[in-house]
């Protein structure tokens, strides 16, 4: 499942409940909204596009483990109906260890 934070302007708790009704899963409502959902959903949902990539784990470690996620190739362009309650849809890239 890929996961995204959603950065309201106002009125969270509705926001999550139409993300909810438009498919997504609510994964948590704090000062943003993480929800869940396939590669696709977020494509179609917010007219985008996805590249699947990886990077190590730990970068400097010449067999370290390989991450898999999901980034952004265009911008994600929140639905009409939506606008007035989202201000931004952030894709967060894994962490690096170092």
């Amino acid at each position: 499942m890929l996961t995204a934070e959603v950065i309201p302007i106002k009125e969270k708790e509705i926001i999550g409940i139409k993300l909810q009704e438009a498919g997504f899963n609510i994964v948590s409502i704090g000062e943003t909204i993480t929800i869940g959902g396939t590669p696709e959903q977020f494509e179609i949902f917010f007219n985008m596009k996805l590249e699947k990539t990886s990077r190590a784990v730990i970068p400097d470690l010449s067999n370290s483990a390989k991450m898999e996620y999901y980034r952004p190739l265009t911008v994600p362009t929140i639905p009409e109906d939506f606008r007035p309650l989202i201000k931004e849809v952030l894709f967060p890239e894994p962490p690096e260890y170092f």
